[in-house]
């Protein structure tokens, strides 16, 4: 939805842009000034005027838009749009494990375990480019955290893959 809102926005800077061009171009000007008995000239007149508005409007109508939704406060659950989901308690439990894990890892294992929770079966070697530590220290953090049975692993071609643990996941 979003990047439907940015379409309308530089479309809109598009027809702000040639409303301008438009105006100030002396073929146009030309034009208007021949069709003075034609039914037509005053919208010829006022096309620059009308593009600026409708420009302005492309811009602003995402935004009344996203404004007037956020006044709702509709909860995701109540909407009578959207069907009705069952709360994941599986998933709260979850979360609730990784944070009291969390409080007892070290920072570089606290952000490792945190891209394996985001990314169950991230290979090793992603860690190691997103994180930015060596290759080395991060096969020395998942040893660690395999060691607590946070994580285990299983061979991947050259690599390996990360997952959480089972306890963890239930």
């Amino acid at each position: 939805m979003k990047s439907t809102y940015l379409m309308a926005a530089i479309t809109g800077l598009i027809i702000i842009a040639y409303s301008f061009t438009l105006s100030t171009s002396q073929v146009y000007q030309d034009r208007c000034s021949m069709m003075p008995s034609s039914p037509y000239s005053s919208v010829y007149t006022f096309l620059p005027a009308l593009l600026m508005i409708a420009g302005v409007a492309l811009i602003l109508a995402p935004v009344a838009i996203s404004v007037k939704v956020g006044q709702r406060n509709i909860p995701e659950e109540e909407s009578p749009n959207r069907p009705q989901m069952q709360v994941n308690h599986e998933s709260d439990r979850k979360l609730e494990k990784l944070s009291v894990v969390e409080k007892l890892l070290e920072e570089d294992e606290k952000r490792v375990m945190k891209i394996i929770a985001d990314n169950e079966g991230v290979t090793q070697d992603s860690i190691h480019f997103k994180t930015g530590f060596s290759a080395s220290k991060v096969s020395l953090i998942i040893k660690k955290l395999e060691e607590k049975d946070l994580i285990y692993r299983e061979r991947f071609g050259r690599t390996f893959r990360i997952y959480l643990s089972e306890w963890i996941k239930r």
